[in-house]
């Protein structure tokens, strides 16, 4: 697979099945265990492995037969639990903090008596609870063990076979660009791991937040600065603007402090230098392209026409308060934006596309503003949607090295805190729910749209500025866009760019044109009747495309010369064969077979007096022209 993290990871997998069979087993029975499931994200651990699965890093039987095994043994103690302590077991903690839970669980079980124990195993909502309820309610010992057998069985490629599917699409794709294979992978789990972590935060802790936050809020009541701070948030009979206007400075204060401490810290110094090189792996021209879209979600002049459109909407219909608030979040986002990108760099950036904490907090303050609109059961999705798209330009921003992950990360956690602190005063005093519908449509197309005029007005705001010491990593090796490894760059050519090419030409070689995303628009039309319009994909080498691609027909193999200038007369590449390949039944091009060792065909290409040729110990092969 790729070079770097990623194949470590692969290899990890393919070279210890066992011990990647008992965590399978220990997700498996830990999201099958009482209550536990609810927490544990066991199932979408059973999808990442079905991806490995179809990307044939894993055997499909050795996963289904731990996973099956793991949820038996985890529902068997379920069940054990609850046909020992039957209903008491109801007031223990932590039971006893899930009524609905609990009820909704009783009630199932009560429609489909001893079949709820197969059902309830698909059915995410009770499926943590049904084996202890089927102990509670005492069911037959042996039927439960039949039942929950065969649903164990057939519950594991359930979750197995949609990863399997989606890997093998992964496969499909890395056969054409790996890079961009992995980076979809890697995106898929971060926005499914904000899709848990909200999820999560909404069910445990958004039904106790109202009574932990009054109890806090009264708590500052009795002293006399915090009560000063706080009134103008919960009382809406006193001006909030003073309470906010404090809380502010707090924030900023905070923000100076921490940015201060993170400055010199060795161990937050060695984590974004790890996260640096963790993005720089995925540098070539098949990703920058999607994920510049991505950074132009949160740019400033997206944010700018989102705030405004949603304001005349707001003045519209007279929602003045609503829209105070959200000019308020707006404004304040962007000057602690500036600030943040000030304390860190020590200069101004009045405009760009950098601006986390801006995007973070106006993104949080609309799901607080829509999310009242919904029933009660989706309102955790108004702040999702709000997470992933915060999530997936933030992804954007440490790719292309505008912020460290350190700064990222506090402009996410205080710009959620300072849309929360906004949120609070104006939940006080606005009871009364509106229609969220053209806020939520102004907001998210206004994102989706705007963010492509932002990207045609403001292309350079997504240039790369590698930091030097990453830059430095990258070995005299190419990284190939497909799944083919690396290619030692073992040809050196000394000699300018013209006789180069017309040596070549007048030996039966043509050039190639060196292109991204046009070569997958050329396989896509390509006849794999005809070898000639097929492309071939080109190759990285510190991050940079071919200088120059030649190429020469054997047969039904394709000879490649691929060459990166180094200087004005000096180039280095390698010599590659390719074979027509097809994948997804309309992608046809001349897939790479192996890097070619044997250099007598360049020998019999540049011949004497014109060409002297050197062959190295160290494996190097020289072409030099005379008076170079």
């Amino acid at each position: 697979m790729e070079e770097g993290w990623v194949k470590d990871v692969f290899d990890w997998v393919q070279a210890n099945p066992n011990w990647t069979g008992i965590l399978i087993f220990l997700f498996a029975f830990g999201e099958s265990l009482l209550l536990v499931g609810i927490i544990l994200p066991g199932a979408a651990f059973l999808l990442a492995l079905g991806a490995m699965i179809g990307l044939g890093i894993l055997d499909l039987y050795t996963a289904w037969i731990w996973a099956s095994i793991g949820a038996f043994l985890g529902d068997g103690i379920s069940f054990w639990i609850g046909h020992k302590y039957k209903r008491s077991l109801l007031k223990m903690w932590p039971m006893y903090k899930f009524p609905d839970l609990i009820a909704k669980g009783e009630a199932f079980f009560e429609k489909y008596g001893g079949v709820s124990v197969f059902m309830g195993r698909f059915v995410g909502p009770v499926r943590p609870v049904i084996p202890a309820i089927g102990g509670i309610m005492g069911m037959n010992v042996r039927l439960y063990i039949a039942i929950s057998l065969l649903a164990s069985i057939l519950w594991s490629p359930f979750y197995l076979l949609p990863g399997v599917l989606f890997g093998s699409a992964i496969d499909k794709i890395a056969a054409v660009a790996g890079k961009l294979a992995v980076m979809v992978l890697v995106l898929v789990v971060l926005m499914w791991l904000v899709y848990w972590i909200i999820s999560m935060v909404y069910l445990l802790v958004v039904p106790s937040a109202y009574r932990w936050l009054s109890a806090l809020l009264a708590w500052t009541q009795k002293h006399p600065v915090l009560g000063k701070m706080t009134s103008g948030l919960v009382d809406p009979r006193q001006p909030e603007r003073g309470s906010l206007a404090m809380l502010a400075f707090l924030v900023l204060l905070f923000l100076g402090l921490a940015i201060w401490l993170m400055a010199d810290h060795a161990g937050t110094m060695a984590w974004n230098q790890q996260s640096d090189l963790f993005f720089y792996s995925f540098h070539n021209p098949w990703t920058e392209l999607p994920v510049k879209w991505l950074m132009y979600l949160g740019h400033d002049f997206t944010l700018v026409v989102v705030t405004f459109f949603v304001a005349v909407w707001l003045l519209f219909r007279r929602l003045n308060l609503v829209l105070w608030h959200w000019l308020l979040v707006s404004f304040s986002g962007y000057v602690f934006s500036v600030l943040i990108v000030r304390l860190v760099a020590g200069s101004w950036l009045w405009f760009g596309g950098a601006h986390v904490f801006w995007f973070a907090s106006l993104s949080a303050f609309w799901a607080v503003t829509v999310a009242g609109a919904y029933p009660i059961k989706w309102r955790s999705w108004p702040y999702i949607l709000a997470g992933l798209l915060v999530a997936l330009h933030s992804f954007a921003v440490l790719y292309f090295f505008k912020q460290d992950l350190g700064v990222v990360l506090l402009s996410l956690v205080s710009g959620g805190f300072w849309a929360l602190v906004v949120g609070i005063a104006f939940r006080t005093r606005q009871r009364r729910q509106f229609l969220g519908m053209p806020v939520k449509l102004i907001f998210l197309s206004g994102l989706l749209l705007v963010s492509f005029i932002s990207w045609l007005l403001f292309p350079q705001h997504t240039e790369v500025i590698k930091p030097q010491w990453v830059a430095e990593q990258t070995r005299d090796t190419t990284t190939g866009w497909a799944n083919d490894g690396e290619q030692v760059l073992d040809i050196h050519v000394f000699s300018d760019l013209a006789s180069i090419e017309n040596t070549l030409e007048t030996s039966g070689w043509r050039s190639l044109k060196v292109q991204s995303w046009g070569s997958l628009y050329q396989a896509m039309v390509a006849e794999s009747e005809s070898p000639e319009s097929m492309p071939v994909f080109a190759s990285l080498h510190r991050g940079e495309l071919e200088s120059v691609m030649m190429s020469q027909t054997h047969g039904e193999q394709l000879l490649v010369l691929h060459l990166w200038q180094v200087d004005t007369e000096q180039w280095q590449g390698y010599l590659s064969i390719h074979r027509p390949r097809t994948v997804l039944l309309w992608f046809h091009f001349w897939g790479f077979e192996a890097q070619v060792n044997d250099k007598r065909i360049l020998t019999a290409v540049f011949k004497p007096p014109q060409f002297i040729i050197e062959h190295q110990s160290t494996g190097v092969f020289r072409i030099i022209q005379h008076g170079k």
